[in-house]
Formats: structure tokens, sequence, C-alpha cells
């Protein structure tokens, strides 16, 4: 090696020592944070989750889990996980496009022809219909009833056809006909406007696979993955274990009353978007396997081809962003948010990190470049933003090199 190279090999910096989660530091300021939370009646209680290296660093339970206050939070109790089953969704999607038998840049309508006719407001043609793509990104041209930026009449509309099946049960085919009668919120792939897009993606699911949603997760991801706590309904003898919001807290109506898991939902339509009850250490398990790459245990379910696409920004140029639920900073990708870089973050983070949460008050995050994988359950609608910024704050402070 020559001069002039060990010169300019001297000028390079180091490599950054790693980075390693203080179990002490993390125990205890998350019970510190915890124990606040339930003094102030945000939650009942909760249970927190990191891990590193294949090292379950916390795993603690906090507080209780009825809203009477009169049984002990557990470790393995579960929760109504809301839109954290989105991502779970759009891993089954990509698994069907691995295999050829569904594509990104697909028409929705190609599997669901009864929206095949959508329009815009005015009576107009889409520049473009909706694609696969579009509903794991939320570009699609749909939106909620109850948030998004999309004309508040129109959301109105949602809530009276009662898409989200908040009041009552309908099929899949009720669902369709209901949302087929009304117009797009905005010209697909122009904006991200969250939405039952993946509620959509799931019936395409369905179809290829000829098969209910819950059968497919279980036999595609759940069960390869030993997630044996995970599904849309929850048995007669495990209710006690699931987590209640308190009694004071102004969202637990619309909460409880749409993620009706007590029992099976019949004929109802299973949905993709929000449908699922969870533990920590069974979403830990579906996080661990996105973290390595697609690969847990020696049992594969996607490629890390795959992966990369689905943890990259697909919604770079549009209008709108996922702010609202991540803060500042982060794109979004095909079921995940993305963090873009430290700039203008509100919440400490990884370039490249990947998240997402639920309604009802849980959040993960996973970290390629510190390895770390973070849940927090909790069933607290009306303070899960703070909950988990909270959260997410703490984890990463007590990172040490």
């Amino acid at each position: 090696m020559n001069l002039v190279r060990i010169a300019a090999l001297a000028l390079l910096p180091l490599p950054l020592a790693a980075e390693t989660l203080d179990r002490d530091l993390l125990s205890a300021r998350m019970g510190a944070f915890m124990e606040s939370e339930i003094e102030a009646g945000r939650i009942n209680g909760a249970v927190a989750l990191a891990a590193q290296d294949d090292d379950v660093v916390l795993l603690q339970a906090y507080g209780t889990s009825d809203a009477g206050a009169a049984r002990q939070m557990q470790a393995d109790d579960l929760f109504r996980i809301a839109s954290m089953t989105k991502p779970v969704v759009s891993v089954a999607a990509m698994m069907l496009v691995e295999e050829g038998r569904l594509a990104l840049d697909a028409p929705i309508a190609t599997f669901l022809p009864e929206l095949a006719g959508l329009k815009m407001a005015d009576g107009s043609d889409p520049a473009r219909q909706p694609t696969v793509q579009d509903l794991m990104r939320h570009s699609g041209g749909f939106t909620y009833s109850a948030f998004g930026a999309a004309d508040p009449a129109l959301r109105e509309r949602y809530a009276a056809a009662d898409l989200e099946q908040v009041r009552t049960d309908m099929t899949e085919g009720e669902m369709l006909s209901r949302l087929a009668a009304l117009p797009l919120a905005f010209q697909p792939g122009t904006r991200f406007e969250y939405s039952l897009g993946v509620d959509l993606l799931g019936f395409i699911v369905e179809r290829i696979e000829g098969e209910r949603l819950d059968a497919v997760l279980d036999r595609r991801i759940f069960d390869p993955l030993g997630m044996d706590s995970t599904g849309f309904a929850v048995d007669a003898a495990d209710v006690p274990r699931l987590a209640e919001v308190p009694r004071g807290d102004p969202m637990k109506p619309f909460t409880e009353g749409w993620m009706r898991v007590q029992q099976p939902r019949g004929e109802a339509y299973l949905s993709g978007g929000g449908g699922l009850v969870s533990t920590a250490s069974d979403y830990l398990r579906f996080a661990r396997m996105v973290l390595e790459d697609g690969e847990l245990d020696g049992v594969r379910i996607l490629s890390p081809a795959s992966l990369r696409l689905m943890m990259s920004d697909h919604i770079a140029g549009m209008a709108g962003g996922p702010e609202g639920f991540t803060g500042p900073g982060y794109g979004f990708g095909l079921g995940f948010a993305v963090r873009l870089g430290d700039g203008g973050a509100i919440v400490a983070g990884s370039t490249g990190d990947v998240n997402w949460s639920g309604l009802n008050g849980t959040t993960f995050t996973i970290d390629r470049e510190q390895d770390i994988v973070a849940i927090l359950m909790a069933a607290a609608p009306t303070a899960r933003n703070h909950l988990r910024f909270g959260f997410r704050n703490i984890v990463y402070g007590a990172l040490h090199d």
C-alpha cells in the first residue's frame, strides 16, 4: 500500500462503537414513566418490550388490565392492536407478489370488480384507477370516516355508510357495494391519505388465496412464526386477558365498539386494516422476522429484496404524509412509516427505521441500524401519541456506547 493511500485512510472517520441498551436504566425510566401515566389516569396499565441482538432487554407489565383496576396486567395479556394489523396484511400481500400472483401496479378492480367504476366527486373518471401499491401506501383515493385530510363531507358519508363496521357488521360484498357508491377523495397516486385501503388489500389476498383472511394469515404467517396468541377474535376463556381502555377515556366507546373481538365475526368482513388482537411477545416474532431480512428461526416469510422495497419511502413528491402518527421526519413505505433522517424529527431514531401504531394505543419500532425492536402494548386511544413518543424516547435514551 503506498503512502498516499495510508494517509487517506488515516483521515477516514473511525467506525462508531456499537450502542447497547442499558437494561437497568431502561427498566427504571420505563417504570417511572408508566407509573406516572397510570397515576394520571391515561392508562390502566401497559406492557413494554425492547429487544436488541436477539436479547429481550425489557419485558414488563405495569398496572392493571381492566377498567375496574381489579386484575394485574400480565406480560402475555392481549391487546387490540388496530392498525398494527396493516403491516401484517401488507407482508401477506408481498408474499403473493413474490409468487407472481399479484403485482403492485395492478389496478385493484382486477381483483375487486365491484370497484371498477370509481369516480371523482364531479362525476369524472380518475386519471388512473387505484393500484395495489396505492392501497399499501395509502394513496388510492380512499379515506377514513374518523380522521383524515379529505373533504369532511365525504368522511361524513363514509361514517353514514358505516364502511368500517363501527356500528354493525357487514359482509365484504356489502362494504364494497357501499364504497363503490362514493367518490374518490383525490386522484390516485397524488397524496398520502390514511385510509381503509388495507381492508381492501385484505379482500384481494382472500380472493387470490380462496380463503378467509384469518385462515390465510394463520397458514402463511402466524403458524410459521409461532404467533399462537394473534388473531381476529379472542377465545371466551381468554377474554379476561384482553386489556380495557380506562373508563374516563372519551374514545373508549368508539374503539372498543369498533374492535369487537370477544367472539368470531361470523359473516362480517375481517378488517385487514385494524382487526387483530395480539401480545407483545407474539408481535415481537413478526417484528424480528422483518428485522432479520424476512427469516426467523430458519423460517423464511419474505425475501430481503421484498422487505427492502417495503421499507423504502413510496410517497416522495406526494401531498400529505404520516406526520400526525409519527411526528415529522417520516415517509411511508408499503405498510410501514419510514424514517427519512434526523432533521426535524421530534423523537429519537435511526435513518431507515420503520414503525407503525394502533388507534387503541399500541406501537412498534424496528431499527436495523441499532438491531432493536421496541413494542408498547396499551389500551389508551386518547393518549396514544403521547405514549408512543414518550416510550420511543425512553428506549433510545437508554442506548449507550
